[in-house]
């Protein structure tokens, strides 16, 4: 999907057709095979109704006409054999490539959102959203060249025929157009609300699934089942009710059009037997008339019976509208990109709060020069975690402003930045693949040195636990290291960190899920890693900050002390306090 797509100030059928336009070789094919393949049945009410009267005029020429439209028709039927399969090849083509090109921009515009548009919007909802929407704009491609572009030309073509035959019959099949339009404002508002509130119950049940999923350890630990099994059919029992109300309203407008053209078919059969009984047209005409407008009964009737799933594709369109012209994304077009990183930090009055009067980080005054290590400390909420997300970048100062090498972040490329950064976190993210993909997550595999690999994950103690594995570092651990401890999933993560060889670390209690003699083991390591490289830790465990060159304890988003460890501990403040508590 190009990145020009755009999603906003547009109204969905705007949106629709730029979609359309990136394959318009594919559908313009598509439509023309469309076209020559439905001609056999847009011209054997014509070839019947010539049969017909030819029989009925006899005479030495009868059976040469009727031979002549038999051939017409036969040949048309069987080139619907070569044209019906090119027809399903380049829609195919146009409808997948436009399927695939809509996720991959899902994709794109969900790596280029804000963190904080990820925290507020579930990550089910994304899901379904990639899923069932993209899916349901698929079904509206095909219904619109199957039954939509079908049907348009099958009416415009009986139409025009019978123009040409007889003006009163075209009239009579004009009646039908405002009955066909009328069926669809009456349904069409509670329609579209009845698919908004199935597809919003949809959304939610898949993001409430995907969080009991992860919560199945935790409901198992605490014997809560079915307190789990309760809530999710509660849910289920509101996707379904919304299901059956949906389903009911479209049985009543596919009913209601079905028996309203049944009776103009007929009425159709009435006009023209009377027209054909007062010699006004030929008997054979009346067949064709009749087939015409069954043709376009039929037309407008499946038009109609595919309405729901049209509005439901458009409405997904505007779905994806919620992600893919959603404006909270991290603003790094024509910043200066960062191409070389010393780590000299400064934070200047820097001040952060998630809404007014929700200030969480206040008027921060810090310099770090490179090659420092410098430690945060405080209770919990004292904004140890937000500061590092401001130095992430993932989050930005609400006042003052960050130096990076006494350039202001706010002008800096961030994504260019963060290849000289690493994070520990302490609640490790893995995926399910080897242990040797997870290691080396972001970089391309082929491209680094075996040495290397073997380095990083010696230095981080995986491979004390990779030797007893069965395929060593190509073992699958499971979804999210499901197979491994919490320390050999936290060993993994510091291997994937000391990789990277960065120029800034930050350490969230990285060493919070091993025991004291696989700590120490790593301290060791992280020791000689931090060397030369500038360095901040998050930590609980205060035994594991101790040659930090720089102690800041934190609370309320203040800095309340600052120094070395003996110097704090000689200070007997909150340090101190904090120490001897520990």
């Amino acid at each position: 999907m190009p990145h020009d797509l755009d999603f906003r100030n547009k109204t969905r059928l705007g949106i629709y057709l730029s979609l359309c336009r990136q394959e318009r070789r594919n559908f313009t094919l598509s439509l023309l095979m469309l076209v020559i393949k439905h001609s056999p049945a847009m011209v054997l009410p014509i070839v019947i109704g010539h049969v017909i009267n030819a029989i009925i005029a006899g005479g030495p020429g009868a059976t040469h006409r009727i031979l002549v439209n038999s051939a017409v028709i036969l040949a048309l039927l069987l080139q619907n054999i070569f044209t019906h399969t090119w027809f399903i090849q380049f829609l195919s083509v146009a409808n997948r490539s436009m399927e695939k090109a809509l996720r991959c921009a899902l994709v794109v515009r969900m790596q280029e959102l804000s963190i904080a548009f990820h925290t507020r919007f579930e990550s089910g909802r994304l899901q379904s959203k990639m899923l069932r929407d993209v899916e349901s704009i698929e079904i509206l491609t095909r219904q619109m060249m199957n039954v939509v572009i079908t049907g348009l030309l099958t009416i415009l073509f009986a139409m025009v025929v019978t123009l040409l035959h007889s003006f009163t019959v075209a009239l009579f099949y004009l009646a039908t157009i405002p009955i066909s339009t009328l069926l669809i404002r009456i349904f069409q508002r509670r329609m579209a609300l009845r698919n908004q509130e199935y597809r919003t119950e949809i959304e939610v049940m898949s993001a409430r699934m995907n969080e009991m999923v992860q919560m199945i350890p935790m409901a198992r630990a605490h014997a809560a089942e079915d307190v789990e099994i309760r809530q999710m059919r509660q849910r289920l029992d509101q996707v379904q009710t919304q299901g059956i109300r949906l389903d009911v309203l479209n049985a009543i407008f596919g009913s209601c059009t079905w028996v309203t053209y049944q009776i103009f078919q007929f009425l159709c059969l009435l006009v023209t037997g009377l027209m054909a009984l007062h010699g006004r047209i030929p008997v054979g005409d009346v067949v064709m008339y009749q087939g015409f407008f069954a043709l376009i009964i039929n037309s407008v009737n499946m038009i109609i019976n595919v309405y729901p799933e049209l509005t439901r594709g458009f409405d997904s369109l505007s779905s994806l509208g919620e992600i893919l012209a959603c404006p909270e994304i991290e603003p790094n077009a024509g910043k200066q990109v960062v191409a070389k990183v010393t780590g000299h930090v400064q934070f200047q009055d820097v001040s952060f709060h998630y809404a007014p009067g929700q200030t969480v980080i206040e008027h921060f005054e810090l310099e770090v020069q490179p090659g420092e290590c410098v430690a945060l400390v405080g209770e919990s909420g004292a904004g140890k975690s937000t500061l590092m997300g401001l130095l992430i970048g993932t989050q930005r100062p609400s006042s003052g402003r960050i130096l990076l090498d006494g350039q202001d972040m706010n002008g800096l490329d961030l994504r260019s930045y963060r290849r000289f950064l690493s994070v520990v976190p302490q609640s490790v993210i893995l995926f399910s693949g080897s242990i040797r993909e997870i290691i080396l997550y972001g970089f391309d595999q082929d491209r680094v040195d075996e040495a290397q690999f073997l380095s990083a994950a010696t230095m981080a103690r995986v491979d004390e636990f990779v030797r007893e594995l069965p395929d060593g570092y190509e073992t699958r651990i499971g979804e999210h290291g499901s197979r491994l401890s919490g320390g050999q999933r936290q060993r993994i993560a510091i291997a994937r960190a000391l990789i990277r060889d960065p120029r800034m670390i930050i350490f969230d209690e990285a060493t919070s899920a091993l025991d004291v003699q696989s700590e120490q083991a790593i301290q060791a390591a992280i020791a000689d890693l931090i060397k030369g490289r500038t360095t901040f830790m998050i930590a609980h465990r205060l035994s594991t900050i101790r040659k930090a060159h720089k102690i800041i304890v934190l609370d309320r988003g203040r800095i309340v002390e600052a120094g070395s460890h003996e110097a704090l501990i000689q200070r007997q403040g909150a340090y101190f306090r904090m120490h001897s508590a520990s």
